[in-house]
């Protein structure tokens, strides 16, 4: 097969379209927005307007909302908040468990920006090249 038929995802055994395929663009940034949006929310629930505005600590709350949700609820569905909206989700690429670590330390490094923003081939940042992960369609 010559170079020009390959599609995002196959040198990682992914279907070319449909459930189990390499997310697209879009629905990771709408992800992102619906992540940081319902963060934004929760830490002024919880801290006040000080979150949007202040300095000192209050100004960390929604990064450290943003981690906390992110996390946990990568490591129980295998997405967070805005990845389980847009039906996109965190698979490692050798079938196995995501266990615990690889959401904690994908979401630090997520929240480092740089390792995330650094795009391999498969439309794969960094952080999910060094984990073994992939995020990939739910529809």
């Amino acid at each position: 097969m010559s170079e020009a038929t390959l599609y995002p995802g196959q040198s990682l055994g992914l279907p070319k379209q449909g459930r189990g395929s390499l997310a697209g663009w879009w629905p990771r940034i709408g992800a992102m927005v619906g992540d940081w949006a319902a963060s934004m929310v929760l830490a002024v629930a919880l801290f006040g307007t000080g979150v949007i505005n202040g300095a000192g600590w209050q100004s960390f709350m929604v990064l450290a909302i943003y981690f906390v949700e992110a996390s946990l609820l990568t490591a129980l569905t295998g997405g967070s908040f805005g990845q389980l909206i847009v039906r996109i989700g965190v698979v490692r690429t050798d079938g196995g468990q995501l266990g615990w670590w690889r959401p904690v330390v994908r979401t630090a490094l997520k929240c480092l920006v740089i390792p995330h923003i650094v795009v391999g081939a498969e439309r794969r940042p960094l952080t999910d090249m060094m984990l073994g992960t992939v995020v990939v369609s739910r529809r």
